[in-house]
């Protein structure tokens, strides 16, 4: 396991920093291992249909398993200036995706522009609605970009095993070779433009809800208790 101030996450994330083309080409061949089990993926078909885009919102912790299932599609990413958010926006890019700087904490008005300009192009947007939170609180920003964009939410959750654990707030996963990667899609779901607190607070409650349950779910698909979502370590 590799604390997150350890020497060794730090010589990760240089390594992403100065080689990103060559992380991201790594990662195009490890993910070729996996055995994916994908399920719900119609989702993205009803999106569509109800809506000009789709918002994806993930949990931190679970980009490994499914950055490579949008790549090359220029979807909008929402990543941290923090530097472990930089050191990642120089793979992402390089899979194909558009990193756009900005959280809660840190130039958040400007990621959420920036977000809506992207998503004005009709190309798709995805972030991670717990924003460093490790209760995995889904935070309102999702549902406002859905609500001004017009764009439907989805919830994508996804688990591993066998699979290794960093020792991080968000116990990201680093999917081992030949592991068997599941991949849920949730159902499509619009904010309307008019939508008032009340409303807009039911589907923040909905999206962190059907993202809980996703992951819950997988857990015990992967012969895990959904409690293994908090805990450390490698299985």
């Amino acid at each position: 396991m590799i604390r997150s101030g350890s020497l060794r996450a730090r010589l990760l994330r240089e390594t992403a920093r100065r080689a990103g083309g060559t992380v991201a080409r790594g990662i195009r061949l490890w993910s070729r291992t996996w055995r994916l089990d994908i399920r719900g993926a119609e989702s993205i078909r009803r999106a569509r249909e109800i809506s000009p885009g789709i918002v994806y919102c993930f949990w931190h912790g679970r980009m490994l398993e499914l950055v490579n299932l949008h790549a090359d599609e220029s979807v909008g990413l929402l990543m941290s200036p923090h530097r472990d958010g930089t050191a990642a926006a120089h793979v992402v890019r390089r899979l194909g995706y558009v990193s756009i700087p900005g959280s809660r904490k840190r130039r958040p008005l400007s990621g959420f522009r920036t977000m809506l300009r992207h998503a004005a192009t009709g190309r798709d947007i995805a972030l991670t609605p717990d924003a460093h939170a490790p209760d995995r609180t889904a935070h309102p920003g999702a549902v406002a970009l859905a609500r001004r964009s017009g764009y439907a939410l989805v919830a994508v959750a996804a688990g591993a095993r066998p699979r290794l654990r960093l020792r991080s707030w968000d116990r990201f996963e680093i999917p081992l070779p030949g592991a068997r990667v599941v991949v849920r899609y949730g159902g499509p779901r619009r904010v309307p433009k008019d939508a008032d607190r009340e409303a807009q607070e039911g589907a923040r409650r909905a999206l962190e809800e059907e993202l809980e349950r996703l992951h819950a779910d997988i857990e015990r698909e992967l012969g895990r208790s959904p409690e293994a979502l908090r805990a450390g370590g490698s299985s």
